[in-house]
């Protein structure tokens, strides 16, 4: 199995260096609440930590956090599970908090949707279990490496609803990647030069393994939440292994129909293998050893690229990895190439997502490194973005591959946002829900609800010694946006 990013050896360990230097004491805002946390472990020793303010809509907002126990480390080195209850305060102020929710129910994995909010409206939020309030995770703001946090916020939240989007609403489109279908361990890296640094994590014996946990809650939750359309930016599966791709569609197709109801790209992971686990499969062409598994399942004979049309709407997915090789690079074929140049200066006007597994643009944050890892080749992904700069109705592009939900902006085409989703299969664990009205869009993150996807997810977190969290959760915006846009033109899904 190849993992999924490339660092240096000095950047993995400054990361872990810079989470384990945050204590959980320096993150008390007075001796009154650390003296609360000793009376909790105390008495009942359930820590609340990790708070985090997910999914902010105009008229609803999502927070999770955990409790653990702080006398009694897992097999991870982190607090061990432990049940406890869900409370939530909620005001127009610090002053005006009042419980709205309470479940004397427990569990280790709190999630709390608070609903019928105003739009443009502030609030303070704080979540409590056995009465104490929960200590904010180290990546719910933005901070140095530009999608997380070193310094922790402390409670309660503070946050403003945006406003909607004008118009009716059309329909949703749900986004993921990266679902790895055959992977056993997360969280693997390696250096440059190619050393493996451990440890990876993995599932705990005799559970279901993460993947299917986390592909399964992703059709019935994307489902649940109203979505019409899916769309998958690529890695479906781990090494494209006949059996791992089949079952990244068998999960897939529990959403509805392949190619009505959800399409998928394809991704590094899913490249032409050679080897005993794709026997069976196609070859590849112009290669006497590589089969194409991938192809077989979501593109039999057609291209792995392609453009269709959903409510008025233009949906192309593009094949970032059109190419052979060891999986570290991205390339489009030239037909490929021609193909997109074709499809998007003929139609400039039409309203169009574009998806794919590799990003385009990537931000000059100190997260973007090295460059030619995390994106398209150079000189093709120039080209894409001029051609999206001559195409007006063009307005987003959704990518993968770096596992991490971060919204970009390029000079060379103002008119699209880039956006990359993180990870299904680990944490922070979900999917990003795209609503189109007739006057703009609200593009919103979702952690899954499901109790085994949560369970996961946090054991998850401390992936890449710790630095997981830091990188992959993104800051409010690019979990959360309101986009105004005229789509006027496009249908009302029945």
């Amino acid at each position: 199995m190849r993992p999924c990013c490339h660092f240096t050896r000095r950047q993995l360990l400054q990361w872990g260096a810079l989470v384990a230097a945050t204590p959980v004491v320096a993150q008390l805002e007075d001796m009154p609440r650390a003296y609360g946390l000793t009376r909790a472990v105390a008495g009942n020793p359930a820590l609340p930590i990790n708070l985090e303010l997910v999914t902010l809509t105009e008229t609803s907002a999502i927070i999770t956090w955990f409790t653990g126990d702080p006398t009694r480390p897992d097999s991870l080195g982190r607090l061990a599970p432990m049940p406890a209850d869900t409370e939530v305060l909620l005001g127009t102020s610090k002053g005006s908090l009042k419980t709205i929710h309470h479940d004397t129910k427990t569990t280790p994995y709190h999630y709390v949707e608070i609903r019928g909010l105003e739009p443009g409206e502030s609030y303070a939020v704080v979540a409590k279990s056995n009465g104490v309030a929960a200590l904010p995770s180290i990546a719910t703001a933005a901070g140095p490496f530009g999608t997380s946090a070193l310094n922790v916020p402390q409670t309660p939240l503070l946050f403003t609803t945006p406003q909607p989007p004008a118009g009716r609403h059309l329909f949703t489109i749900a986004l993921c990647n990266d679902l790895h279908l055959g992977e056993k361990t997360a969280g693997l890296a390696t250096t440059q030069a190619g050393v493996e640094i451990p440890p990876g994590i993995q599932q705990e014996p005799g559970k279901r393994p993460y993947p299917e946990i986390m592909a399964a809650a992703l059709a019935r939750e994307t489902r649940a939440r109203g979505a019409h359309v899916l769309l998958a930016a690529g890695d479906v599966s781990s090494e494209a292994a006949r059996v791992d791709v089949k079952s990244a569609k068998h999960f897939l197709d529990h959403f509805g129909k392949h190619k009505r109801d959800y399409f998928v790209a394809r991704g590094n992971h899913d490249r032409p293998h050679d080897g005993d686990a794709t026997k069976g499969c196609s070859p590849y062409p112009d290669s006497a050893t590589l089969r194409d598994c991938f192809h077989d399942e979501f593109a039999p004979r057609a291209p792995t690229w392609f453009s269709v049309k959903k409510f008025g709407l233009r949906i192309i997915g593009i094949d970032t990895y059109d190419t052979t090789g060891s999986g570290n690079d991205s390339k489009l074929s030239g037909a490929q190439m021609a193909f997109l140049g074709r499809e998007l200066l003929r139609d400039k006007d039409r309203p169009t997502l574009v998806f794919g597994h590799h990003p385009v643009v990537l931000d000059s944050t100190t997260n973007a490194f090295p460059p030619v890892v995390y994106g398209m080749e150079r000189e093709q992904a120039t080209t894409l973005t001029a051609w999206y700069k001559q195409s007006p109705g063009v307005f987003l592009h959704h990518a993968g591959h770096t596992h991490r939900n971060k919204r970009a902006i390029s000079p060379d085409a103002p008119g699209v946002v880039f956006q990359e989703v993180s990870a299904t299969k680990e944490y922070p664990g979900g999917f990003s829900l795209v609503r189109i009205h007739e006057g703009g869009y609200a593009m919103n993150f979702y952690k899954f609800r499901d109790f085994a996807a949560q369970e996961w997810t946090e054991r998850s977190r401390p992936e890449y010694l710790g630095a997981q969290q830091n990188y992959t959760f993104g800051n409010a915006a690019d979990r959360n946006v309101v986009v105004k846009r005229d789509f006027s033109g496009l249908k009302r899904a029945k």
